[in-house]
């Protein structure tokens, strides 16, 4: 913005603060924390394409984003794993200092070896919680209760999800005995959030059908995985009502594509676009409408074709609609429009 004449920028930001309470200009803080898949672990320039920093960048100038995360470390402080509770290390600490607005918390896949404790489980992660919030009564928690997928695993025994994706990706055939824990560690998560009333997030559904998201271990989201997990926690923040939380959904601008059969829609706003539950409209009442958390970066596009499968199948994915045969008089309704 352009400031003319005689008034300065600070004369205009007293101005704003004499007549606008703080949290209407003061920007959102997000504090990730959680372990190795929170940190990026195995991810290339970890510092631009973790998930946390894709986020940030996703929700745009209104938000400061920061990675708290912590590689191994667990919920519960269990007898014999010296040093991997995250309640004692250094990111836990800096997390609750910076006295967030919204905690994001991925923790639990590291808890289900042989040390687990279902008691110390729950016990340790109420700390966690209690100490994120502290005395703040508009402190907001999401909560990883479905945690994200483990590729490994005997083969064809599906698991979470497990190997069953040969032959074209093969990952390790022994998880170490996470999967027997597993589920009693996600009732437990579940029943976490609802105590304390935190958002759940599911972050097994959008990743579990995508092998080629995974480092070859099995265990770790690659960069396009950390970009998805960034994808879907943004609809999350999104479609919650969650105090200081107002994403500004601007729509799309739509353009011809290269052929005659596609429509690219823009996003030039500093923020993302979230498309879930809105819909093309064309050729009378034909709809398609958007779902499974897809997402336009910032300046980024997605292209549309028409004709072929009537179902999204991918938010990664060129989308397709067989209810629309040309781009001609096709018009974007908003969600909000829609309900």
């Amino acid at each position: 913005m352009k400031l003319h004449g005689l008034f300065s920028a600070t004369a205009m930001f007293a101005a704003l603060s004499a007549t606008v309470p703080p949290e209407l200009y003061a920007v959102t803080k997000v504090a990730c924390v959680g372990d190795s898949i929170t940190f990026g672990h195995g991810i290339q320039n970890r510092g631009e394409n973790s998930y946390p920093s894709i986020l940030g960048k996703l929700l745009g100038p209104d938000f400061e984003v920061r990675n708290f995360g912590n590689s191994g470390k667990t919920c519960g402080d269990y007898p014999g794993q010296t040093g991997r509770w995250f309640g004692k290390q250094n990111e836990h600490k800096n997390a609750v200092a910076w006295e967030a607005d919204i905690y994001i918390g991925n923790l639990g896949i590291n808890d289900t070896g042989a040390w687990w404790d279902a008691k110390l489980f729950s016990e340790g992660y109420e700390l966690l919680i209690k100490d994120w919030r502290g005395k703040r009564r508009n402190v907001t928690l999401l909560m990883w209760t479905q945690l994200a997928p483990d590729f490994r695993g005997p083969e064809t025994e599906k698991r979470f999800p497990g190997n069953v994706f040969l032959p074209d990706f093969s990952f390790p055939k022994n998880d170490n005995g996470s999967a027997k824990k597993r589920p009693e560690a996600e009732k437990l998560l579940a029943e976490i959030a609802q105590k304390n009333k935190a958002v759940s997030m599911n972050a097994y559904a959008p990743l579990a059908t995508h092998p080629e998201m995974y480092l070859a271990d099995g265990l770790h989201p690659n960069n396009a995985g950390a970009r998805r997990i960034a994808e879907f926690t943004f609809a999350e923040l999104a479609a919650a009502k969650i105090p200081k939380v107002a994403i500004r959904n601007f729509p799309p601008k739509l353009f011809p594509g290269e052929d005659k059969m596609s429509i690219v829609l823009k996003n030039t706003h500093p923020s993302a676009i979230l498309l879930d539950g809105a819909a093309l409209r064309g050729n009378g009442n034909a709809i398609f409408v958007f779902e499974n958390a897809t997402v336009i970066p910032p300046e980024g596009e997605i292209t549309v074709r028409l004709g072929g499968e009537k179902d999204q199948k991918d938010p990664g994915f060129p989308l397709v609609s067989s209810t629309i045969k040309k781009t001609d008089g096709i018009k974007f309704v908003p969600a909000t429009s829609r309900r």
